[in-house]
């Protein structure tokens, strides 16, 4: 289930939909209370605000604490838990009420019982309320990242399938056969693991970022037999255990790389220099601006994607900064450490 019900902090929308539901239902209790003690409004107001407050703070619990457990697959441990949230909750709710009503306090176990019983009824709304707004927003969260795949996936074989890009690379090929057969063998064994790549995470949310500099490796060594000199590319990478740990979505570095060589002239008088730098929470890419001279068409739908797709897996925004001499995308990186508590619900505002 989604990261919704996994520990996550309660969101504005949560705020807005406790604080609308104390708006109509404080006055209702304001008025109980004076029916049924008999005593007037300042005599009343500060049980209505101890209400608030305690079944408030009960709800959290349940919905933040409690129900991840079942999520989670840990039901044995939710199951024991429980029994005690509710003879503990019905026992402080004896014991507040009883103060601020002036009522005896008798803490027998009937009567934890029914304070469980009359307690739960009072935060019981609530928690129903909070639990389908979060159940439905992790319906729409995963409907949202299956739209965003599905739109990806059709990108990639799309890029697989282009007939312009096995166009351009057989033509390569077909040189390197006639002059170079043993560079010819190369290229061939490089255009595999590329498609390789591709077929293999397709269906992966993430990859780690030392097998897409792999990718990115033979996607370059591609382009440099295609275009020569006229672009140039640089790595400054973290240690190679880093690299080993850090996560993004697959297809990045390919996407950036394919987009500066799109849109930017490049010559092998004055190359384009296409720099790519990595960090332990960010890998950025960037280039210099030369448009050619005959702008390419595009919809922009490939960089959208994948903002979209890093909004829904990393909860992280994609930083585009577009100057008039230079053009630089950085994206966040997620360690595999934090891949279950960040991306569980994706591989589950």
């Amino acid at each position: 289930m989604s990261s919704l019900f996994t520990g996550q902090r309660p969101s504005r929308s949560d705020l807005q939909l406790v604080a609308a539901y104390w708006l109509v239902v404080a006055p209702v209790l304001l008025l109980q209370y004076r029916a049924d003690t008999g005593g007037g409004a300042r005599q009343v107001l500060p049980v209505v605000a101890a209400t608030v407050l305690f079944d408030t703070a009960t709800v959290a619990l349940l919905v933040g604490g409690l129900l991840p457990l079942f999520l989670r697959g840990r039901h044995w441990l939710g199951l024991g838990l429980l029994l005690p949230f509710l003879v503990l909750s019905g026992s402080a709710y004896l014991g507040l009420y009883g103060r601020l009503l002036g009522h005896p306090i008798s803490l027998a176990g009937s009567h934890i019982v029914l304070g469980a019983v009359a307690h739960a009824k009072s935060y019981g709304l609530l928690a129903v309320l909070l639990t389908g707004k979060r159940y439905f927003e992790a319906q729409r969260h995963v409907l949202l990242l299956q739209k965003a795949q599905a739109e990806s996936a059709l990108r990639n074989l799309k890029a697989q399938l282009d007939p312009h890009f096995l166009f351009n690379n057989l033509n390569v090929l077909r040189g390197l056969i006639q002059e170079d057969p043993a560079g010819a063998n190369e290229f061939v064994t490089r255009l595999a693991a590329l498609y390789r790549f591709l077929i293999r995470h397709q269906h992966e949310d993430v990859v780690p970022l030392a097998e897409e500099l792999q990718f990115a490796d033979e996607y370059v060594y591609l382009l440099r037999h295609r275009f020569g000199a006229a672009y140039e590319f640089s790595q400054q990478l973290p240690p190679a255990a880093d690299v080993a740990e850090l996560l993004l979505v697959p297809g990045t570095i390919q996407l950036l790389l394919e987009n500066a060589i799109k849109h930017n002239a490049g010559n092998e008088d004055v190359p384009l220099l296409i720099s790519l730098e990595a960090t332990a929470t960010a890998l950025t890419v960037r280039h210099a601006r030369r448009p050619k001279r005959t702008p390419v068409e595009s919809a922009g739908t490939g960089l959208a994607n994948l903002r979209e797709r890093y909004r829904l897996l990393f909860q992280q925004e994609i930083r585009v900064e577009a100057l008039a001499d230079s053009f630089t995308v950085t994206i966040p990186l997620l360690r595999q450490a934090r891949r279950a508590a960040v991306a569980q619900p994706l591989v589950s505002a």
